[in-house]
């Protein structure tokens, strides 16, 4: 039967040619924000001691959407320091770009304090000084210029291993004085948009960062559905980033944001066990931003491509039953003669100058590039599976060696 399918699926839908389609998963994130009241309004970079925030560059280039993370006291910024950008704070090296492979930048902000291990810690100095006027100042630039999908507020909570996962951040009238007057935020309450004491709850998927950190032995973690988030610096932090992401919570906006919340991370953790569950946090949040956008998934690409210069992709929804995804061929010549070979056999072998992996191969489907030397073939059915079908592109060329260009492979994974 999965041989029956998986012919049916190639030379059904891989022989029913559509246009060329254009669009990704990228986006230019481009900032659209009606002018805000006092504590959104832009302030210059100056006014925060840094010239180059790196948002700027990143929705010019718009490769990849940005993440940002902030901490307060440590373990917080401690944990969160590989993920600065700035080469005085963080001197082994930025970590953050396209972090794992999983098409995000990672930008983190953080005070710093003397001693790095504070116990009795202060307002430090820096970026997002723990001071009600001055997290306020530094955050709204550094949203601004990073337009970030998620926002992740972290600060020191109870002095045990806990990692509290908060619910409920508001927007106070009265809060727990800072450390240099003006002790209460101004204006207060900070948000004029909505009502004094106003919820405005995480939209983190904290069940499942509850289930990623409850496997890290060391952390005990919970979520908070009850009370506030402390009434201080940490709950003040966390209403800013649920703010951030509430104005840019509609899914038309070019800086759409998708999540945002707070963790409070227990004050006896280790720099190392607390970053870890830093980690873990974060991959828990970009699952839910990729579930949320529909980032494409691109089947495995295994190489062995050349002679020439063709490369194939197959991307679009998992290939379950119902999925759908598109199947794109660029580099050849133009309206040169196809061949798309497919198997069930990774079985790597010299043909024509170059490697074939599905060999010999079961399906072969023949076809044609269009004039700009390309192939598209959209809808491509998934379902008929558990399978793993190899294909490659073999591709008439009088330019190589033996007259044939050869595709990378790729490595199929068909679901039930």
């Amino acid at each position: 039967m999965v041989n029956l399918r998986v012919a049916v699926v190639l030379s059904f839908c891989f022989g029913t040619l559509a246009d060329a389609q254009q669009g990704s998963g990228d986006r230019i994130r481009v900032r659209e924000l009606a002018v805000p009241q006092t504590l959104t309004q832009p302030v210059p970079r100056a006014a925060i001691g840094r010239v180059d925030l790196p948002g700027s560059h990143a929705s010019a280039e718009g490769t990849r959407p940005a993440v940002l993370l902030t901490g307060y006291w440590p373990p917080t910024n401690e944990m969160l320091r590989r993920f600065s950008d700035d080469p005085v704070k963080n001197p082994d090296g930025w970590i953050g770009a396209d972090w794992e492979g999983r098409g995000y930048d990672v930008y983190a902000f953080f005070p710093e304090f003397v001693p790095p291990n504070c116990g009795i810690c202060g307002k430090g100095f820096g970026d997002l000084e723990v001071d009600y006027q001055d997290t306020s100042a530094d955050f709204w630039p550094i949203a601004d210029s990073l337009d970030p999908i998620a926002v992740i507020t972290f600060s020191r909570g109870n002095i045990d291993d806990s990692w509290e996962i908060e619910m409920n951040q508001f927007n106070k009238t009265v809060w727990i004085g800072d450390f240099l007057a003006p002790a209460q935020p101004t204006p207060t309450p900070p948000d004029a948009s909505v009502p004094a004491e106003t919820l405005r709850p995480s939209t983190l998927p904290v069940e499942a960062i509850l289930a990623a950190t409850e496997k890290l032995s060391w952390l005990t973690p919970f979520i908070c559905f009850t009370g506030d988030g402390g009434g201080f610096l940490s709950e003040f932090m966390a209403y800013h980033g649920v703010w951030y992401q509430d104005i840019h919570a509609d899914p038309g906006l070019a800086d759409w944001c998708v999540a945002a919340g707070h963790v409070h991370v227990g004050g006896t953790l280790s720099t190392p066990r607390a970053r870890a569950g830093a980690h873990a946090t974060l991959r828990v949040v970009l699952d839910h931003v990729d579930a949320v956008v529909g980032v494409p998934v691109c089947q495995d690409d295994l190489g062995f491509d050349g002679p020439g210069d063709v490369v194939v992709s197959l991307c679009g929804e998992e290939l379950a039953t119902g999925g759908l995804a598109d199947f794109t061929l660029s580099g050849a010549p133009a309206f040169a003669s196809t061949f798309l070979a497919t198997g069930l056999v990774d079985a790597p072998t010299p043909f024509k100058g170059g490697t074939l992996v599905p060999f010999p191969p079961q399906v072969v489907i023949t076809t044609s590039t269009d004039a700009g030397g390309g192939l598209t073939i959209s809808g491509v059915a998934g379902g008929g599976g558990p399978a793993t079908v190899y294909l490659q592109a073999i591709v008439v060329d009088a330019a190589q060696v033996k007259g044939f260009a050869i595709s990378n492979a790729l490595a199929i994974e068909l679901l039930p």
